[in-house]
């Protein structure tokens, strides 16, 4: 570009005096010199990196809301949605319970009504209670001394609730039920099942530990 600028400033009308040239051949030669931009010099500038930028900027954003709502929703990690876990504040846990087990402390629905058993099998007594919510969501807890010799086959899909061993069985189907069995300390078994109800909360196999480990 510098010597095209230099070729401009040379090509006046006294440098073809004496070569030969006829006035048509010096006004083509002068026009095209002197023209804006010469047509071999001409090419397109297209702006390339904002639209890239604004790609990228996009992608990234697309990329953060994938990845955060997928997270939240649990799709990472094999999981539905998590359930929403409520404080429960065990004011109705049954007198017969003692202080020989512990009680869930946080529950996926809001507890409007507890009800109490008491019922018996070839291992012992069983107190069961069953707490419910305002969309018919149930969970029925049972707590039992066992003998430390006693021989329990957890033959469901095999679970650690804490340092406790355990089993957990779902069913098929949009009213699943879960359940989770777990043993602490060789002694104490509890078993726990979530029915959702009228509710479109179910809860997956990390909801029913999260709820279990909650037990004080």
């Amino acid at each position: 570009m510098d010597e095209l600028k230099q070729l401009r400033g040379l090509m006046k009308e006294e440098t073809f005096k004496g070569h030969g040239f006829t006035n048509k051949m010096r006004k083509n030669i002068l026009n095209e010199i002197h023209s804006k931009r010469s047509k071999s010099f001409t090419y397109n500038k297209k702006p390339i990196l904002a639209p890239l930028m604004s790609f990228l900027f996009v992608a990234a954003c697309l990329s953060l809301f994938v990845y955060f709502g997928g997270t939240q929703l649990g799709l990472f990690d094999g999981n539905n949605a998590s359930a929403p876990f409520y404080r429960y504040q065990a004011k109705d846990r049954p007198e017969s319970l003692g202080t020989e087990y512990k009680f869930l402390t946080k529950a996926p629905f809001e507890v409007t009504e507890v009800t109490t058993k008491t019922s018996e099998d070839s291992s012992g007594k069983i107190e069961m209670v069953t707490l419910k919510g305002k969309e018919k969501q149930t969970i029925r807890l049972s707590f039992q001394s066992i003998d430390p010799s006693e021989y329990l086959t957890l033959s469901q899909d095999e679970v650690k609730v804490g340092q406790s061993k355990g089993s957990y069985y779902e069913s098929e189907g949009p009213a699943k039920v879960s359940r989770l069995i777990w043993i602490e300390g060789d002694t104490i078994k509890y078993e726990m099942e979530y029915m959702p109800g009228g509710s479109v909360v179910t809860l997956s196999k990390k909801d029913m530990i999260k709820m279990a480990e909650s037990f004080r």
